[in-house]
C-alpha cells in the first residue's frame, strides 16, 4: 500500500526562546576538559563572558601535575524557538 503525503512551505519565525535562559557562556579546558562554572542566567551575556576568561586565567595559573594547561574552548549557547507563521499541527516536544 502506498501512501501519498502533502507538503506545503510555511514561513518560520526564529526568535529567543522565552522559557529559557537566553543564553550561557562557558569555557573548557582543552587538557583536563575541566569547565568554567556554570553562569548566573541574571548576568549579560558580556559578564558571563569575563566571568568564563577569569576561569580561564585562573586554572591557567594553576599548578597541574601534568604541566600548565593553556588552551581552552569557548562555548556560547544561544536557544532559540522556532514558531510557525501559521498552524501547523502539534509540536513534537521538548
Amino acid at each position: 500500500m502506498t501512501h501519498r503525503r502533502r507538503y506545503r512551505y510555511v514561513e518560520m519565525n526564529l526568535a529567543p526562546d522565552p522559557a529559557a535562559d537566553p543564553y550561557t557562556v562557558r569555557a573548557t579546558c582543552l587538557t583536563c576538559t575541566d569547565q568554567s562554572p556554570e553562569p548566573e542566567p541574571s548576568k549579560s551575556i558580556t559578564g558571563q563572558h569575563q566571568q568564563a576568561q577569569r576561569w580561564c586565567t585562573s586554572h591557567a595559573a594553576r599548578d597541574h601535575p601534568d604541566g600548565r594547561h593553556l588552551r581552552y574552548t569557548a562555548h556560547v549557547t544561544l536557544r532559540w524557538l522556532v514558531t510557525p507563521a501559521e498552524d501547523i499541527g502539534p509540536s513534537a516536544g521538548p
